[in-house]
């Protein structure tokens, strides 16, 4: 019986290809401070290659991150130190990102130094996880409560609205009394319907989930949008990826939700502008389920050049009751993040004021 050569002579591990595999950012500085190696997640989370970074000094190389500097100093001699910390790493083109970092002193084994060895984990994901827990509990807290009040409230409602049509009634020859018991009726109204909103938020939605193409979807949406955009004069460009599969979802609730994200879009345009609407595969997160193969996800882009959002309000743009608009209830997000959370999905917005937003929304495959 002949040995099969592949199993009796496996292929040899290299130092390089560990390095290249790890998702974490391994770069090694040598005892002059100069970077010696820099791995291929250490170039996603600079933005910068490989080539660049090498040789270049770690001062000059992480002079936005003084901190990080510090760390690497106290790790040469005569500190040898080990160090670990959290904070934002900025790359070169000013972008932070949120990492652990743990930072070694790199000694041989008579115990001489051969520089410090850095290790960089890309926190962005465990950080957004966070938030969206925080924000579920609130959202869980205040629909709770508005339910309560809601109800409370419609029902007082009903009888003014009552009140004011029996009124129209008695004083139907006087055009300008009934001119003032039209608006308090259609003021009621627009409160029901802020109430029936709450209650929206408050109570989980009865998802009937099924395999659908998401680009008929955004297309039946663009179709329900098509006169306000083209009064507008918005230039709408599609960029969707054809080899996409179907997604998991329930049709009339997402087109609720990018109907709600394509109306915000093409208002922060005023008269003109561009809608650009993306769909990607996601390549690098998947959530694991026991005894389930891994969760895939795609996203859905949908990005304006409109005013933009202000850096101190994105936090808060997907709390209910917070809004820009002069006439908005601020409820349209909150129930958007609501229905995507059920989907199993996520909601996020990328915003500088004065270039446009981009909300980006992570939806799952069917199985």
């Amino acid at each position: 019986m002949k040995n099969d050569p592949e199993k009796s002579n496996p292929t040899p591990i290299s130092w390089e290809d560990i390095l290249t595999s790890l998702e974490d950012g391994v770069i090694v500085v040598d005892p002059r401070g100069r970077i010696s190696l820099f791995n291929q997640a250490a170039e996603a989370l600079s933005a910068m290659s490989a080539s660049q970074a090498l040789q270049q000094t770690c001062t000059r190389l992480f002079k936005k991150n003084s901190w990080l500097i510090t760390m690497i100093k106290n790790s040469l001699p005569p500190h040898l130190s080990s160090t670990r910390a959290d904070g934002d790493f900025v790359n070169p083109w000013g972008h932070p990102a949120p990492v652990s970092v743990s930072v070694s002193p790199l000694q041989d084994q008579a115990g001489r130094c051969l520089g410090a060895i850095l290790l960089l984990r890309d926190l962005t994901r465990r950080r957004e996880m966070e938030e969206d827990l925080k924000r579920s509990d609130r959202l869980a807290t205040l629909g709770t409560l508005a339910a309560g009040l809601a109800h409370e409230i419609k029902n007082p409602l009903g009888g003014i609205k009552g009140a004011a049509q029996l009124l129209r009634r008695a004083v139907a020859h006087d055009l300008a009394l009934v001119e003032y018991t039209e608006i308090m009726i259609r003021e009621v109204d627009r409160v029901n319907l802020l109430l029936e909103q709450l209650l929206d938020l408050s109570r989980p939605a009865r998802l009937h989930l099924a395999p659908l193409n998401i680009h008929e979807l955004l297309d039946q949406v663009l179709l329900l949008e098509r006169e306000s955009v083209q009064g507008r004069r918005v230039e709408v460009r599609k960029h969707y990826d054809p080899s996409l599969p179907p997604i998991c979802g329930d049709p009339p609730q997402l087109t609720q939700v990018f109907l709600n994200l394509v109306k915000n879009a093409v208002q922060a345009m005023d008269a003109e502008g561009r809608l650009t609407i993306t769909t990607r595969m996601e390549t690098d997160f998947h959530i694991r389920e026991a005894g389930k193969a891994r969760g895939k996800f795609i996203w859905v882009d949908i990005q304006d050049n409109g005013a933009g959002i202000e850096e101190a309000d994105l936090p808060h743009i997907f709390s209910p009751f917070f809004t820009t608009k002069n006439n908005g209830t601020g409820l349209g997000l909150a129930i958007c993040y609501r229905i995507i959370k059920e989907h199993g999905g996520l909601i996020r917005v990328e915003s500088r004021a004065g270039e446009g937003a981009s909300f980006k929304v992570s939806l799952r495959v069917a199985s």
